[in-house]
C-alpha cells in the first residue's frame, strides 16, 4: 500500500508538471499573439495603418515616470515626465507605511534593509535608499501628487498594496484630492476600486488585468461599476475593448515600448491610453513619418 502511494503520489506530481507546463505555454502563445501579428505587417500595411492613426487624441503615460531615462518612481522620473509635452499622465505605486504615510515605490520591500515597508514609519522610508539603485530614494505621494499638479499632468495612481485598509484608502483619496491634481486610480484589486467607487461615484477608476482571455466575471463587474479597463497589450482583446467602449468606459494598455506597436495598437484596437517608459508620442510620429518616406 506504501508503495503504490508513492506511485500515486508521483503521478499527481507529474500531472501538476504538466498542467503547469501546459498553462505557460498556452499564455506564451497568446502573449506573443498581437506581437506577432504586427511584426507579419508589411511596411505598406503598416503605412495604410499609419494613414489611420487617430485623429482624437490618444493620451500617453509615463510607467513610473518616465521610467527609462531615470530610475523608477523616483522624483527626477516623475520630473521628467512632467517637463515632457507629449506625456499626459504620470503613473505611480503607492504602498502605506505604518504611521499612515504613503509612498511610492514598486515592491513593499523596495528599500534596502526592509522587508515591507509597512512596518517603518514614512519618515525611515524616505531616507532609506532604494534597494536597487542605493542612490536613489522613494518619494513620498505628496511629493509625487505636487509634481504632478505642478506639470499640469493627471498623477495616475496604483494602489498596488493588497493589505491597504480601508482607513488607509480615504486617508489617501483625501490626500489626493486635497492636493488639486488630476488623478484617476487603478488596481488589480477590484475590492479597493470597489470601496472607493462607493465614496466617489464619479472618479475615474480602472482595472487592472494581464489579460482579457480570462477573468470575464471580473470584467463584467467593472463595466456594472463604471470602472475603465487598463490591459497588458500582448493579452488584449477587441472583443472586450468593444465591450468597454459600448458602455461608455475608456480602455488603456501596458506597457508599450515600441512605435510599431502603440501606433497598431491605437489603430486596431482604439485604445485610449498607452502606458510606456518612454517619450512614446514623439517616438510614435517619427515613426509615421518614416513610414511616409
Amino acid at each position: 500500500m506504501a508503495k503504490l502511494n508513492k506511485h500515486v503520489k508521483r503521478l499527481i506530481i507529474a500531472l501538476i508538471v504538466i498542467v503547469v507546463l501546459a498553462a505557460a505555454g498556452i499564455g506564451a502563445a497568446f502573449g506573443v499573439m498581437n506581437n506577432l501579428q504586427f511584426m507579419t505587417y508589411t511596411k505598406s500595411k503598416l503605412a495604410k495603418l499609419a494613414g489611420e492613426y487617430p485623429s482624437r487624441s490618444v493620451n500617453f503615460i509615463a510607467h513610473r515616470g518616465l521610467s527609462e531615462e531615470e530610475y523608477q518612481n523616483t522624483a527626477e522620473a516623475f520630473s521628467l515626465a512632467a517637463e515632457d509635452p507629449g506625456t499626459w499622465g504620470i503613473e505611480t505605486d503607492v504602498w502605506a507605511t505604518s504611521d499612515g504615510g504613503f509612498v511610492c515605490m514598486h515592491d513593499r520591500n523596495a528599500l534596502d534593509g526592509i522587508g515591507n515597508v509597512k512596518n517603518v514609519t514614512l519618515e525611515v522610508a524616505l531616507s532609506t535608499p532604494l534597494k536597487h539603485n542605493k542612490e536613489k530614494y522613494a518619494p513620498s505621494v505628496d511629493e509625487y501628487l505636487s509634481i504632478c499638479k505642478n506639470g499640469d499632468k493627471t498623477a495616475v495612481v496604483e494602489i498596488k498594496d493588497k493589505d491597504m485598509t480601508q482607513e488607509d484608502l480615504d486617508v489617501l483619496v483625501q490626500k489626493i484630492i486635497e492636493s488639486g491634481a488630476k488623478f484617476r486610480v487603478i488596481s488589480f484589486h477590484m475590492d479597493k476600486l470597489e470601496y472607493i467607487r462607493g465614496k466617489l461615484p464619479d472618479a475615474k477608476l480602472q482595472l487592472l488585468v494581464v489579460s482579457t482571455y480570462i477573468g470575464s466575471k471580473a470584467l463584467k463587474k467593472a463595466i456594472s461599476l463604471n470602472i475603465d479597463l487598463s490591459c497588458m497589450y500582448q493579452l488584449l482583446t477587441k472583443k472586450w475593448v468593444d465591450k468597454f467602449h459600448d458602455a461608455g468606459l475608456e480602455v488603456g494598455i501596458w506597457t508599450v515600448n515600441n512605435a510599431r506597436d502603440a501606433m497598431c495598437m491605437a489603430v486596431k484596437f482604439n485604445v485610449d491610453y498607452i502606458t510606456t517608459d518612454i517619450r512614446m508620442k514623439g517616438e510614435v510620429e517619427n515613426y509615421i513619418a518614416g513610414l511616409k518616406k
